[in-house]
């Protein structure tokens, strides 16, 4: 029995597959630069009423892009601040403006002075609304293939074709079964959609592959909806029609309603803040279980990260930015990316040999009618 290494590292038995793990890195040095570039992006956003905000978005791409770095090679970002800008000037002109005008000429008309109201004005203001909800779902879907197609590693570029408009629909129908089921169906939706975008993206060629299933995601999200009624049930007592608090929260009070109203107050908060919680663990489980299941020729995914890990980035990041104002945003992509290297796993061997150059369109117009629009 003889031993050999594998070109990742690991060493296995001779006539056996080695599993390669492949080693994910990012860069949080050089925090002052970044600091600066967002500093200075601020000013130029202020300075220009916000125009400067698609380069802004992409100096910031092109500085966060490189810090991770993937077998040593890093990321690279090639979109341009112009492609961005065009697109919000398409969707601004053939859809913001427009969608605004007929807006404001439908509603003006929903109640007329001489006949009253107008159900046919109602209803077309309703319909607006979806249109623009149907819109909206498309632009992300399109942000996302943007972003995807102006990625590179080693000089192989990422691709994602599929129909912005199906994914609109996709959404839609999903919403749609999610709010007649008193949202118990939103972890299917949830898969469905992300199904959707990775079975349509593409790496130098090569097809990700996405068994997705919910298996494993009912419990938590279960947990989720049904916490409110968890924290009601251990701090009221109802007996007989008569509704009693079961803790009594100490407040330096003689007025009995102020006290009552205290003590709700203070169960609607813990109530929320649990329930903030078990969607977080919500989230977590449909991460790693997104993960486990996402494949790339031979090589497999694994995303582990514990509900405290993600629970202190989370707040970590929520005191950086807010308590300075935004000012130190910069360290809080830097902890997000790190805590993406840290936890994201890959092992499997990628064969890059048989990758290939993506073929799609690169013109200067970017990703046309939404895509660059960059709401996602």
């Amino acid at each position: 029995m003889t031993f050999e290494s594998s070109g990742a590292g690991s060493i296995g038995i001779a006539g056996e597959k080695d599993i390669l793990a492949h080693k994910l890195e990012f860069d949080r040095n050089g925090v002052g630069g970044l600091l600066m570039l967002h500093i200075v992006n601020i000013v130029f956003m202020v300075l220009t009423f916000f125009v400067y905000r698609f380069w802004a978005l992409t100096r910031v791409r092109r500085a966060l892009w490189p810090r991770m770095r993937f077998d040593g090679s890093p990321l690279e970002y090639t979109g341009t601040g112009l492609e961005i800008f065009i697109g919000f000037l398409k969707v601004f002109l053939l859809i913001l403006l427009p969608y605004g005008i007929f807006s404001n000429w439908v509603n003006s008309r929903i109640i007329d002075p001489e006949i009253g109201f107008s159900f046919l004005f109602a209803l077309l203001s309703y319909l607006s609304v979806l249109g623009i909800a149907f819109l909206y779902s498309a632009a992300r879907y399109l942000a996302y293939r943007y972003r995807v197609n102006r990625t590179h590693w080693r000089g192989i570029r990422g691709s994602v074709d599929g129909a912005a408009y199906m994914y609109a629909l996709k959404s839609f129908g999903c919403y749609f079964l999610v709010f007649i089921t008193f949202g118990i169906m939103k972890p299917w939706m949830d898969v469905k959609l992300l199904q959707y975008k990775l079975d349509h993206t593409k790496f130098g060629g090569q097809q990700f592959w996405f068994a997705g299933t919910t298996e494993g995601l009912w419990r938590p999200y279960l947990l989720f909806l049904l916490m409110p009624l968890i924290v009601l049930f251990a701090f009221v007592d109802i007996d007989g029609g008569i509704i009693s608090i079961r803790f009594s929260f100490q407040f330096d009070s003689s007025d009995s309603a102020a006290a009552i109203h205290w003590q709700s107050v203070g169960i609607v908060v813990i109530g929320a803040i649990c329930s903030a919680l078990a969607y977080l663990n919500y989230q977590i489980q449909f991460w790693k279980k997104a993960a486990s299941r996402l494949t790339f020729g031979a090589a497999h995914f694994s995303f582990q990260p514990t509900i405290r890990q993600v629970f202190g980035l989370y707040i970590g990041n929520w005191l950086i930015t807010y308590l300075s104002l935004w000012i130190l945003l910069p360290i809080a992509w830097l902890r997000k990316g790190h805590f993406l290297a840290q936890h994201l796993t890959i092992t499997g061997n990628l064969n890059l040999d048989a990758l290939v150059q993506a073929e799609f369109d690169t013109d200067s117009k970017g990703e046309g009618f939404l895509g660059d629009f960059d709401i996602a």
